[in-house]
């Protein structure tokens, strides 16, 4: 029996990171309406995608402006509820500054909610 050769690194992640559909723009709000143990009801921000990850690696930013989980597009559609869509056009953020912590907790809540 012949054995498969396996597939390269490279090609296995373009393979796992490539996204064609919709891509959620950063620097949107989202609020967690699934159960993800402790986080459901929680309001994240979308960060810079990373090329490096690809676009279907969905980066959630928390209110202290830090990266603190990841998700993929089609768990943003099914699991989150979207109260304001970002409109930045760069989706990695090259040239950007990172994003800054929330001063104030209300400004997420008061937007779309």
């Amino acid at each position: 029996m012949k054995r498969r050769r396996p597939e390269p690194r490279v090609m296995r992640n373009i393979r796992l990171n490539t996204h064609f559909g919709k891509v959620i723009p950063p620097q949107s709000i989202v609020k967690l309406t699934a159960a993800w143990g402790e986080d459901q009801g929680r309001i994240f921000r979308i960060g810079y995608y990373r090329r490096q990850d690809g676009l279907n690696c969905v980066w959630l930013v928390n209110e202290a402006g830090v990266y603190e989980q990841t998700t993929d597009q089609k768990s943003i559609d099914e699991d989150f509820a979207i109260l304001k869509l970002g409109v930045e056009a760069d989706l990695f953020g090259i040239h950007r500054t990172i994003l800054k912590p929330i001063l104030n907790g209300d400004v997420l809540t008061s937007e779309g909610a």
